[in-house]
Order: structure tokens, then C-alpha cells, then sequence
């Protein structure tokens, strides 16, 4: 199978979890990102979104939709909720704009800083987050930077260099999508997370 094919795979099957198992979690996400957002993000941050990214988001624009009525749970918020955010780590998939407001915010940041190649630098160009903790610079970002096909996903957070994560975007859905449905529980990097998630009063704890 192709890595495009492998990650609306991977996808469905996360979706088609959270809505049977986890509603509150499947309302939170968003409807399909247009090709015009996507082409306006595209030309803000100067840089494409990987053709597996853009599947996914062409499925659901992030996982950050205010309350939608679907559950009648009024506790959502503009971002996903730190409850509400499905992933390992409370990390929230991030919508179009999310994503492009962090990736400008984040290179000037960099630049500002003056140190533009440096492998210490704080974020290099190419680097597209996907996924992230609320409020938080902690999460997975796209490494598009080296031309890898598939780019491969690595782990950020605050004063620590970036670390390979997982190989793939379609590696990383299906490790979640198997702890989901308790094949295995959900690894990253060599390290295991001791458990399986649950699901209690409807949300995720991992």
C-alpha cells in the first residue's frame, strides 16, 4: 500500500473509534479543510503541506471544533480542550490555520533568535506541526525540510532539541489506532506508556 493510502487507512480507523467508543472526542473534530485554505496556508508559511497531511485534513480540518451540538456537551472551547484532545499526550490535531499561525510564529521566533542552520535552531524551515499540546510548545511536527518521503514525525517540546518520533505520519496514526482498539499499547521513541487507554464519562484518558 502506498503512504497515502496507509494514512486515510489509519485515519478512518481513529475516526470510526471515537465515534463509537469516544462521541464527545468525534465531536470535536472539524469538518474537511478546502483547497483554498489549504493553498492560503501554503502561501503564508512558504512552504507545502505533505501530500499525507493534506489527505487527512481534505477528511477533518483539525481536531479543535467548538461544541457542534452533537453530543450536547457545552465544554468545548476554541482550541479542543485539554480534555477534549484525543491524543496521546492530550495532544490535539492541529487545523489548517493552527497550523500556519504556529509554523510563522515559531520561524520568527527562530530568526529572531539569529541563528538561522544551526542544528540547535529553534525551528527550522520545513518543520510543519500537526499535533500539540493546548497552549503549550510540546508536540509532533512533519520534517519536510530534508525531502524525505514520507516526512518523517518528530517530538518537540520546550528547551530540548527535536527527537525522531515515529517514520511516518501513517506510523504514528497507526500506533494510536492500535492502542485505541487494544492491539498494543501506544509507544513512541522506545518508550511504552504503561496501559492501554480508557474511556471514562465519555473522554479518553491515555
Amino acid at each position: 500500500m502506498t503512504e497515502l493510502s496507509n494514512v486515510g487507512e489509519e485515519w478512518s480507523r481513529i475516526v470510526r473509534w471515537l465515534v463509537e467508543s469516544a462521541p464527545a472526542h468525534a465531536d470535536a473534530l472539524n469538518p474537511p479543510a478546502s483547497e483554498g485554505q489549504i493553498a492560503r496556508a501554503e502561501s503564508v508559511m512558504g512552504v507545502s503541506l505533505p501530500a499525507e497531511l493534506r489527505q487527512i485534513l481534505k477528511v477533518n480540518n483539525g481536531s479543535t471544533a467548538r461544541s457542534r451540538s452533537l453530543t450536547g456537551n457545552a465544554l468545548h472551547d476554541g482550541r479542543g480542550g485539554g480534555g477534549y484532545s484525543p491524543f496521546p499526550s492530550n495532544f490535539l490535531f492541529c487545523d489548517v490555520e493552527l497550523i500556519c499561525s504556529l509554523y510563522v510564529g515559531n520561524r520568527k521566533a527562530s530568526m529572531a533568535m539569529q541563528e538561522p542552520g544551526s542544528r540547535y535552531e529553534y525551528w527550522k524551515e520545513g518543520w510543519i506541526p500537526v499535533f500539540r499540546q493546548k497552549e503549550v510548545h510540546c508536540g509532533l511536527f512533519l520534517d519536510v525540510s530534508g525531502g524525505k518521503t514520507p516526512a518523517p514525525v518528530y517530538e518537540y517540546e520546550e528547551e530540548s532539541f527535536p527527537d525522531l518520533a515515529f517514520p511516518s505520519l501513517a506510523a504514528y496514526l497507526s500506533a494510536v489506532a492500535d492502542a485505541l482498539e487494544g492491539v498494543r499499547p501506544f509507544a513512541v521513541g522506545g518508550r511504552r506508556m504503561p496501559h492501554l487507554p480508557t474511556v471514562r464519562n465519555g473522554l479518553i484518558c491515555w
